[in-house]
């Protein structure tokens, strides 16, 4: 069980990790844009299907996924005073956001080099 003042730290200090990965893979993402990755699909694709860049991207989207998701969460638990709106509202976020890393991780692990 958690001091009384401290029930809103441990989301916060999440968001703050999840923003510095999502910053420095944004910084690393422009820095290999700039070194010459090709514009066609090819080129995206063989840059994506490097275990190194496709493991930071999968990173980068479950760090966005949950970034948003402790956003909207205190949000709706702010904005929201009734329960069953809250629960409503919190599921269907968590649906939304679980179908998109579900949807995200499957394009991830189906990109190959041809």
């Amino acid at each position: 069980m958690s001091a009384p003042g401290l029930q809103g730290l441990r989301p916060w200090i999440m968001q703050r990790i999840s923003a510095v990965y999502i910053a420095l893979s944004l910084i690393y993402f422009a820095l290999c844009l700039l070194s010459g990755v090709s514009f066609s699909a090819g080129g995206w694709a063989a840059w994506v299907a490097t275990p190194v860049n496709n493991i930071a991207l999968g990173l980068f989207l479950l760090a966005v996924l949950w970034h948003a998701w402790i956003g909207v969460r205190d949000v709706v638990l702010d904005y929201l005073p009734n329960v069953m709106a809250r629960i409503l509202a919190l599921s269907l976020v968590g649906l939304v956001l679980l179908g998109s890393a579900l949807w995200g991780l499957k394009a991830l692990f189906m990109v190959a080099v041809k």
